[in-house]
């Protein structure tokens, strides 16, 4: 697909809490979880998401879970995509400020 969009993450997370977060950070679309891929309904098209927990990285003492997040998008429109990842990320976020 020529229009095709892939957003690649790696992210400070679980699988099993990056699960719990995506139905608020989804905005209540459908969500159908095999294994490791999960499909989106979203606005005109989809949204796929491919996850892979990571080894862990260490830095001191401190050990961070690691999980590779791929998003692709299908039949969806800048705004659309922006909308989506913009949600996404308010969800999925981690971090002080």
């Amino acid at each position: 697909m020529a229009d095709e969009v892939i957003v690649a993450r790696e992210m400070a997370c679980t699988r099993e809490e990056f699960l719990a977060w995506l139905p608020a950070a989804a905005g209540g679309a459908a969500i159908d979880v095999t294994g490791g891929r999960i499909r989106i309904g979203a606005d005109s098209g989809e949204v796929w998401i491919e996850i892979a927990q990571l080894e862990p990285r260490h830095l001191g003492a401190l050990r961070l879970p690691v999980l590779s997040v791929r998003i692709r998008f299908g039949s969806l429109d800048e705004r659309a995509r922006s909308g989506f990842l913009q949600r996404f990320d308010l969800y999925t976020g981690r971090g002080g400020g």
